[in-house]
């Protein structure tokens, strides 16, 4: 696709010569530039126009992060951003996610063919700057040009197809045919004729010959979603495709030579379905040459306003109306949000506000209503926060310990302290009787005192506390007959205190 006149240009360039050098270029090519080297006129200039490129040199896409991130991840799907690589050779990426290096000086077939690689793309990038959205960017950028098979990991609706895509994208096929499978959606029993093709009267409904998948994607990209799905018996012909690079369609004999690369994505454990008998081992193995996984979306928080954004603009676009703005408490509930539906659960909850918002400042308590209640979890007397360093979260684990154990001492003191001014009446265990002594009961002398009326007690009456709390625990674990979390429950103390009571008074 060549480039059509008048299409806008923004160039990012600090060293003069090199902006004025590729304005000329570009504006031989066609493009009507704009060229600056002011950080702070390039954020403006973005953010107030639309342009069809950006051009930035190693040196401003070096610092881009912290300085264009916000308006370049907001910027419309068709815009492009290209990166000269002036010192002949490419950064690691970073949260822009350049489309594409182009080589200095500028070389016009070049652009082109990057132009013809990228401009026709109908997934959206791959939206955030969290460790684990870089680290995918690098693989896919290391691992695209290779033909190697590539098994993408994640919960549904994690984005794992734009991983696929962008692979895809990145590659040597790019040109070629690129062909999506969802193994999940189609019944066992076409899923075969789908992927292999099959030859008329092969079965029931055969009336005529079908190319499968595999040959209409010939010297392309098969991208095969859910393949956990898979049945035993396609599994064994997907690993014939694999391994001998041939298919043979249902019905027939003849072996037909395919040149595909396989991409496949799952979100089953399939190391589990081969111990269970429900995933050939081999096919397993071949599949995953090469393996990435997609977090989930509650993993990286920091992602959550960008992709926010850049949602919020596309629906905008798609549904003409004027785009909503998260307020600063409505960004933190969302990036507190458990999300169980993961990217695909935050575009829907973008296009219900875009519909039914009437003032297009969404704050959390509009928000709140639209979000599902988060699981109800097990307790947890030692809770561990997402997103700390582990240095973080072991200091948090020995603060929280130390809480409970205050805890737990505060609860016995309290319970002793009521059981020396009002012991209370604790089950009695039925041990077998070794010596039965009668005694008879006489009345008690008028003069002394009823049995109820309050004594003050004398020193020899006081026990030593230990001893209470030893008699106590040993009367419990009695009434109970040795069953600890009942006993503790009779005492009033954690479960975790009474065993180490029990072992510190050798019951």
């Amino acid at each position: 696709m060549s480039t059509k006149p008048k299409e806008a240009l923004l160039i990012v360039a600090q060293p003069t010569a090199l902006g004025r050098d590729l304005r000329a270029e570009l504006e031989e090519l066609g493009w009507q530039t704009v060229w600056t080297n002011s950080a702070s006129s390039a954020r403006k200039l973005i953010a107030e126009n639309r342009f069809d490129l950006l051009v930035l040199d190693e040196t401003t896409w070096r610092d881009a992060d912290a300085q264009f991130v916000e308006v370049l991840t907001a910027r419309p799907e068709k815009t492009l951003l290209f990166v000269i690589a002036t010192q002949g050779g490419t950064q690691p990426p970073n949260a822009l996610g350049p489309d594409a290096f182009l080589s200095f000086p500028l070389n016009a077939t070049e652009l082109r063919d990057k132009l013809n690689q990228n401009r026709d793309r109908d997934a959206p990038a791959i939206i955030g700057r969290s460790d684990a959205i870089l680290q995918i960017r690098e693989s896919i950028a290391q691992i695209a040009p290779t033909p190697v098979s590539v098994l993408i990991t994640g919960e549904s609706g994690s984005g794992k197809n734009l991983i696929a895509e962008a692979i895809y994208r990145q590659s040597a096929r790019s040109d070629k045919p690129f062909l999506i499978v969802n193994c999940g959606a189609i019944p066992e029993t076409l899923l075969e004729s789908e992927l292999f093709g099959h030859e008329k009267g092969a079965f029931t409904d055969a009336r005529t010959k079908r190319h499968g998948i595999f040959e209409a994607a010939n010297r392309g990209t098969v991208f095969l979603d859910e393949i956990g799905e898979m049945s035993p018996s396609a599994q064994v012909r997907l690993l014939r495709v694999l391994d001998a690079k041939e298919v043979t369609r249902l019905g027939s004999t003849r072996a037909i030579p395919v040149d595909v690369r396989v991409i496949a994505a799952t979100n089953r454990n399939l190391q589990r379905a081969v111990s269970q008998g429900a995933f050939r081992q081999d096919l397993y193995q071949r599949l995953r040459v090469i393996e990435i996984e997609m977090p989930p979306l509650h993993a990286r928080p920091q992602d959550i306003p960008l992709i926010a954004r850049h949602f919020v603009q596309k629906q905008s676009d798609e549904l003409r109306m004027p785009p909503i703005e998260f307020a600063p408490d409505a960004l933190a509930v969302l990036q507190q949000y458990h999300w169980p539906g993961n990217v695909r659960e935050l575009i829907n909850l973008i296009e219900r506000l875009m519909v039914l918002s009437k003032t297009r400042q969404i704050s959390a308590a509009e928000l709140a209503p639209h979000l599902d209640a988060p699981p109800s979890p097990e307790p947890s007397f030692l809770p561990v926060h997402a997103g700390k360093t582990p240095a973080e979260s072991d200091r948090d684990l020995l603060y929280w310990a130390i809480l409970e154990v205050a805890r737990d001492v505060k609860e016995l003191k309290a319970y002793l302290m009521q059981n020396l001014q009002n012991p209370p009446s604790l089950p009695v265990y039925n041990a077998p009787i070794e010596s039965t002594e009668i005694v008879e009961y006489t009345e008690a002398p008028a003069s002394e005192p009823p049995a109820d009326a309050e004594t003050t007690p004398t020193e020899a009456d006081i026990r030593p506390l230990k001893d209470l709390e030893r008699e106590a625990i040993a009367n419990a674990l009695r009434a109970t007959g040795g069953h600890r979390k009942r006993a503790a429950k009779l005492l009033g103390m954690s479960e975790r205190t009474l065993y180490r009571k029990i072992d510190q008074y050798k019951l």
